[in-house]
């Protein structure tokens, strides 16, 4: 199947990634000076759309191709990742896409970038969409750009909020305790995302982590075998608005062209 392949553009500066959020809702622009875009990222702005389905996820992503991403393709899109149902215990501690549900990440080069109810709708217009609900993000931790470094595996996609005045420090603690706990879990982090339609004096950071498997992910639960990483995510971990850190589990779509 033919795909998208990523056109990066230099880094835009901060002043119009904030117009392109203008052009979608009252976004959270004073998010946007706590901490800078990753340059990884050369400016994209990243939709998250949940989408309900009744067809497999690859009849979904052939229709997809044929009548959505060819049309928002000409509005500066390219595929990011298309992230899959995967089988988990009932007893693991987050949620899981149905097996009707997958998550369409697209990156948008252009600006201004679509309203999400341009997007929804567009989407929307599919015999096998039932439902859509899409945000905007932007990357503030993108090590890859907009190859995803890893294949099959267990995904956990973990949305944490921190205030204005803790989101650096959180993102500092996060840096410092990857770099110790991806190479002694054989784990990786794909990306850090930061919502951009949110409340004020709020941050909602979606992180997407590479496991081999939830035995893998597991095996990251021993602290014991990371005694550095661990001390920072525990320290990290008093600075969460009480009540976040919501998580769903997932597999990745691989398309033959990245094979």
């Amino acid at each position: 199947m033919k795909l998208f392949q990523p056109n990066l553009r230099p880094f835009v500066s901060s002043a119009l990634l904030i117009l392109a959020c203008l052009c979608l809702a009252p976004t959270g622009s004073a998010q946007s000076g706590v901490i800078p875009v990753a340059p990884e990222a050369g400016g994209h702005v990243f939709s998250y759309s949940v989408i309900d389905v009744d067809v497999s996820a690859g009849e979904l992503l052939v229709a997809l191709q044929d009548e959505v991403l060819t049309r928002v393709a000409e509005r500066g899109a390219t595929l990011y990742a298309v992230w899959t149902p995967v089988e988990k215990p009932v007893d693991a501690p987050f949620a899981g896409l149905t097996t009707n549900q997958l998550v369409l990440m697209l990156a948008w080069s252009d600006t201004p970038v679509p309203r999400v109810e341009e997007l929804d709708r567009d989407i929307k217009r599919l015999d096998a969409v039932t439902a859509i609900q899409s945000r905007l993000f932007d990357a503030i931790y993108l090590p890859s750009g907009l190859t995803v470094p890893t294949e099959h595996g267990f995904y956990v996609h973990r949305e944490e909020k921190y205030s204005d005045a803790d989101v650096q420090k959180a993102f500092r603690l996060s840096q410092e305790a990857w770099t110790t706990w991806e190479p002694n879990y054989g784990v990786k982090v794909v990306g850090l995302f930061r919502e951009l339609n949110g409340e004020a004096g709020v941050n909602n950071l979606n992180r997407i982590a590479w496991y081999p498997d939830y035995a893998m992910w597991l095996n990251t639960r021993n602290f014991a075998q990371d005694p550095e990483s661990a001390r920072r995510f525990s320290e990290r971990r008093q600075l969460l608005i009480e009540g976040s850190g919501v998580a769903i589990a997932s597999d990745r779509l691989i398309p033959l062209a990245d094979r």
